[in-house]
């Protein structure tokens, strides 16, 4: 059975990429996109999907204040936030609004679909609390 994945990144090249690069893999699969925060969050109550990725930098709305609204509606549901910018302060951020992981794009698709199959793994520490796995950034990442 597949899992499946909501993706909410603005920028439509990387949004195409990001799908691309989950929908390669057998077990995984996407069931929804948006560019924006409302209109993601209409859909992935609507959707219910096994796990959200998320954009922090949104052109018309905030992936934090997504990732809250997620996190106090659905405080089980997996979270994975990503930004090139700011690496150190946004993921310290995203821990803080609720994501369960943080990646940063440049880490690439392969770390991604790591990240997620953790996440999604039968016995994965529960999403709300923060003991996702994660890897400590740094900076000659």
């Amino acid at each position: 059975m597949k899992r499946r994945i909501f993706v909410v990144e603005d920028h439509p090249l990387m949004r195409k990429s990001i799908v691309a690069a989950l929908e390669r893999e057998s077990d995984l699969a996407v069931c929804g996109q948006a560019e924006d925060a409302p209109d993601a969050f209409a859909a992935i109550a609507s959707l219910r999907p096994d796990l959200v990725l998320t954009d922090l930098e949104l052109k018309s709305s905030s992936g934090l204040e997504l990732i809250k609204a997620l996190r106090a509606r659905t405080p089980e549901l997996p979270i994975i936030a990503i930004t090139l910018f700011d690496l150190g302060e946004k993921a310290r951020l995203a821990r803080a609004a609720g994501a369960s992981a943080f990646v940063p794009k440049h880490h690439g698709p392969e770390r991604l679909v790591a990240i997620a199959r953790t996440l999604l793994r039968p016995g994965a520490p529960p999403a709300s609390h923060g003991n996702t796995p994660r890897r400590p950034h740094h900076p000659q990442d």
